[in-house]
C-alpha cells in the first residue's frame, strides 16, 4: 500500500517537471526598447521673458522598457537653418554667441528615468539689443546620441525662434468693473471684495507691489465717458497693504477689498445712496513693469434704493376726483389707482367743474419709511396727464410736515417721471399738484382747477 502511493507521487512529480522547463518569460516580448526624443522639436517659438538671464528648458524624453541608460550632447546645427531658409524662403540668422549659452551640453538618462532636461541661458539684454538691426534671429540644435540609444530622427531637432517678452504685473480685469457691487442694509456691515491681479511670468523672487486711490483715474473715465459716477467715500472701504505680494512661482492672487456697508447705508438715518466708484491703480513693484492697459480697475459699488412695496399702503386723504360727479362714478377713477400697480388705471380730477388748484393726496404707509426718489406715471393715452409742477412733504403724524422736494415736468408728452428728494424718514407723505399745463379757464389759471389723470406714484427708498 505504501509503496504504491510512493509510485504515484514520483510519477506526479516528474511529469510536471517538463511543464516547468518548458515556461518561458514571454511579458517583455510587445515592449520596445527605449528611445529618447525631444518633446518639442521642429520650429518654436521661445517665450523669452525680459529678466537680463532666461532659462530655457529643452525636455528630453525617454520612453521604452527602461533597461538602457542615455547619453546625449546637444550641438548647434547649421545645416538645419539653411535648410529651413531654403524650404521656406526665410532669412534666418544664427543667434549671435553673446546670445546664449548651454548649461548643460551633455545629458545622462538613467536607466529607470523617464525624461531630463537641457537648458539654455539665454542673455535677454543682448537679444533686445538684436531689434535694432532690422533682422531675424534663431538657434537651431539638434541633440545626438553618444551611446547606442536609438534616437528618434524627425523628433531630434529644434529651431528655436527668440520671442522676447516684457514682464509685467496687471489686474485681471481691469477697467470699469463688468458687474456693480449692490449695496443692501441686508448685507453685513462689512464685508470682501476679491479684486484678482496676475502676472504674465512665474515670479522668481518673492514679488511686492503697492496699489493706490487714484482720484485722477476716475475723473479721467467720468470726463471720457460723460458719467457721473461718485468717489466712494474714504471710511467705506479698506485695503490691505500686508497682502499685496505674490511668492514665488506664483502668477495670481486674489487680493481682499473691504466695503464698508454700515458707512454708507446705516439705519435710522444714513442714506449716502449713488453709484459710487473706488479707482485703484497698481502704483510700483518691486521688480519688473506694470501693464500699462492693466494697471487700473474701477471697482462700481451701486448703493442704490429700491421700489418700496406699495401693496398696504393706503390714501386717506385727497382734495379732487371725478368721483364727486355721479356720471362719472362707474369709471372708477378713484385715488388708490395711484397705488395698484396697474397703469391701465387711473385716477382722475373733478371733470366737468373742476375745483381750484392745488390738488394733493395723503398716502398712509404703514410705517416710517426712508424715502430717496418718488416716480409718476402717466396714463399711456398722450392726451392724459396735465401735471405740470409741485412739490413733495413727509410727516410721522399728520401734524407737523416737511417738504422734501419740488418736483416739474418740461411736457406733457412723457409719460413716467422720478425725482431725487432729500433723504427722509417719516410715515405719511402729502403729494401735490400746484400746476398744470392747462387750466379750466387758461387766463385765470390754477384757481380755475384743471383736468388731469396719473396712473401711478412710486416710491423708493428703505424700509
Amino acid at each position: 500500500m505504501n509503496t504504491k502511493k510512493i509510485t504515484i507521487k514520483l510519477l506526479f512529480i516528474f511529469s510536471f517537471i517538463p511543464l516547468i522547463f518548458s515556461c518561458e518569460d514571454n511579458r517583455m516580448n510587445d515592449i520596445t526598447e527605449d528611445k529618447v526624443y525631444l518633446i518639442k522639436s521642429g520650429v518654436q517659438n521661445a517665450q523669452l521673458f525680459n529678466f537680463g538671464t532666461y532659462k530655457y528648458e529643452l525636455i528630453v524624453n525617454k520612453s521604452g522598457i527602461g533597461r538602457k541608460e542615455a547619453k546625449l550632447k546637444l550641438t548647434i546645427a547649421n545645416d538645419l537653418l539653411e535648410s529651413y531658409n531654403t524650404a521656406e524662403n526665410s532669412q534666418y540668422e544664427i543667434l549671435p554667441a553673446n546670445c546664449f549659452t548651454f548649461e548643460n551640453k551633455e545629458l545622462n538618462i538613467a536607466e529607470k528615468e523617464a525624461s531630463d532636461k537641457f537648458c539654455i541661458l539665454f542673455n535677454t539684454t543682448a537679444i533686445q539689443k538684436l531689434s535694432s538691426q532690422k533682422k531675424s534671429f534663431a538657434l537651431p540644435i539638434r541633440i545626438e546620441a553618444v551611446n547606442d540609444i536609438e534616437l528618434l530622427a524627425d523628433n531630434s531637432n529644434v529651431l528655436l525662434i527668440p520671442v522676447l517678452s516684457e514682464p509685467y504685473i496687471e489686474f485681471t480685469e481691469p477697467g470699469l468693473s463688468k458687474t456693480p457691487i449692490s449695496l443692501s442694509l441686508n448685507d453685513p456691515e462689512s464685508f470682501n471684495v476679491p479684486v484678482s491681479i496676475q502676472t504674465n511670468y512665474k515670479p522668481q523672487a518673492k514679488l511686492n507691489f503697492k496699489i493706490e486711490v487714484d482720484t485722477q483715474e476716475l475723473t479721467k473715465y467720468n470726463d471720457a465717458n460723460n458719467t457721473n459716477y461718485l468717489l466712494l467715500p474714504e471710511n467705506s472701504y479698506q485695503l490691505f497693504p500686508n497682502e499685496h505680494f505674490l511668492n514665488v512661482g506664483q502668477k495670481s492672487k486674489d487680493l481682499n477689498i473691504s466695503i464698508v456697508r454700515k458707512n454708507l447705508l446705516n439705519k435710522p438715518d444714513l442714506y449716502l445712496f449713488g453709484e459710487y466708484i473706488l479707482p485703484l491703480r497698481i502704483k510700483e513693484v518691486s521688480e519688473h513693469t506694470i501693464a500699462q492697459q492693466g494697471a487700473t480697475i474701477l471697482l462700481h459699488i451701486s448703493c442704490s434704493a429700491y421700489e418700496l412695496s406699495r401693496t398696504t399702503w393706503e390714501i386717506i386723504e385727497w382734495n379732487s376726483c371725478i368721483c364727486e360727479e355721479p356720471k362719472y362714478i362707474d369709471l372708477n377713477r378713484t385715488p388708490e389707482k395711484l397705488l395698484d400697480n396697474d397703469i391701465s388705471t387711473f385716477w382722475g380730477s373733478k371733470w366737468d367743474v373742476p375745483k381750484p388748484m392745488p390738488y394733493y393726496f395723503v398716502i398712509d404707509m404703514k410705517a416710517s419709511k426712508n424715502i430717496v426718489k418718488i416716480g409718476l406715471r402717466k396714463p399711456d393715452n398722450i392726451y392724459r396727464g396735465n401735471q405740470k409742477k409741485g412739490y413733495f412733504e413727509i410727516s410721522d403724524d399728520l401734524n407737523t410736515w416737511k417738504k422734501i422736494g419740488d418736483w416739474q415736468i418740461t411736457n406733457n408728452g412723457a409719460r413716467s417721471h422720478v425725482f431725487e428728494v432729500t433723504p427722509s424718514h417719516g410715515r405719511y407723505l402729502r403729494f401735490i399738484i400746484t400746476e398744470a399745463f392747462s387750466y379750466a379757464n387758461n387766463n385765470v389759471g390754477p384757481t380755475s382747477g384743471a383736468q388731469m389723470d396719473l396712473s401711478e406714484l412710486y416710491v423708493w427708498g428703505v424700509d
